[in-house]
């Protein structure tokens, strides 16, 4: 029923983001059953008429996603980068099955604004706002961004996440760059020098300006696990102090980028990959004549980013957060999100029936 769930949301999902979150026998037997199929032209899988039925039975009085699809390339291809971030937000333990925005008050939550087009008034007019989501008591505007992808409205953008999320109330918000890799993300994010087309700027023009908080992500097993700590609130300074232990420090008040002392030097949680505190931190304390500073983040983050960036070039020391502190600052909480292999029940208890799975 997840994964029937995930179609409905996603519409379109690429074969491999599907087996991230389930195996390939429950893909077949579902697709032997008719509840969902392959789709011609992308080659992605998508719910059937019969499974959407299915889904209607099982959540009669939900509101539900509209089932229409459009199948314009650019559409499909869209569609696709988002259900990446929904799969991986769906393995992270994060509620991603929203009807609006105003779902998102019961934290950790994912909200697709395109599925809210298509229902009189869009309030979200043709923003490149993929996602909004609730996190750690802070709720943040998810983009997708690659090589190419063009120029943006950067001050609608503002302007329709505040204006959508006011009702939200929550204490803090920023942005969250999602991508296939953060090769392809600082790629596009870091570019200069492209002049404005009026009121349309690049990405890299947008990441420059932009003064709220921005983190990167990439749809993979690291994001899943990020995605993990930052929903967790005042995820900075509870998991630094699981790092260091004893040798915790609390952070000098003049320095707010500083999420620590670490043997004396300024240390940072870098788990969240914001590279723009990150280097923020590094200039104040070359200024302060505080020497190198200390960083912790995911073996994946570090290998991919932070050693070239940072270790390599003396600005930083880098380290890799343990299983057993990532263990102990998310213990209570399971390893993400693991469906019940028990039969799906209504609210009212009752097992929805199926035919049985014939072979094919």
């Amino acid at each position: 029923m997840e994964l029937l769930r995930l179609l409905r949301w996603c519409r379109f999902i690429a074969p491999a983001t599907l087996e991230d979150a389930f195996s390939k026998a429950e893909i077949a037997n579902l697709a032997g059953a008719g509840y969902l199929k392959r789709h011609a032209k992308s080659g992605a899988y998508v719910l059937t008429g019969r499974g959407g039925r299915l889904l209607d039975t099982a959540f009669s009085g939900h509101k539900l996603p509209q089932a229409q699809r459009a199948y314009r390339e650019a559409d499909i291809q869209r569609r696709l980068y988002i259900a990446r971030l929904t799969v991986t937000a769906f393995r992270a333990g994060i509620n991603v099955f929203t009807a609006g925005i105003e779902d998102l008050r019961k934290e950790p939550a994912l909200f697709l604004p395109s599925n809210s087009r298509g229902r009189g008034a869009n309030p979200w007019a043709n923003t490149r706002i993929a996602a909004v989501a609730a996190l750690g008591d802070t709720a943040y505007a998810v983009h997708h961004v690659r090589p190419g992808i063009g120029r943006l409205l950067f001050s609608d953008e503002l302007a329709a996440f505040t204006r959508n999320i006011s009702t939200l109330r929550a204490p803090a918000q920023a942005f969250l760059f999602f991508g296939d890799s953060y090769g392809e993300l600082l790629t596009e994010l870091e570019r200069g020098g492209e002049p404005d087309a009026g009121r349309l700027i690049g990405y890299g023009e947008a990441y420059r300006r932009l003064r709220l908080p921005a983190h990167l992500l990439t749809c993979d097993d690291a994001g899943a696990l990020q995605l993990r700590v930052m929903a967790r609130p005042s995820y900075r300074e509870g998991l630094t102090r699981i790092a260091l232990k004893s040798r915790y420090a609390p952070p000098p008040e003049d320095f707010p980028q500083c999420d620590a002392l670490f043997g004396g030097a300024p240390f940072l949680l870098a788990a969240d990959m914001d590279l723009r505190r990150i280097d923020a931190a590094v200039d104040a304390a070359r200024e302060r004549g505080d020497g190198p500073i200390v960083l912790a983040a995911l073996e994946a983050q570090a290998e991919a980013v932070l050693y070239a960036r940072y270790r390599d070039t003396g600005k930083a020391r880098v380290f890799t957060l343990t299983d057993a502190a990532l263990k102990e600052f998310l213990r209570g909480e399971g390893e993400g999100c693991d469906p019940s292999q028990l039969p799906f029940t209504t609210e009212k208890g009752e097992v929805i029936h199926a035919p049985l799975i014939k072979a094919r």
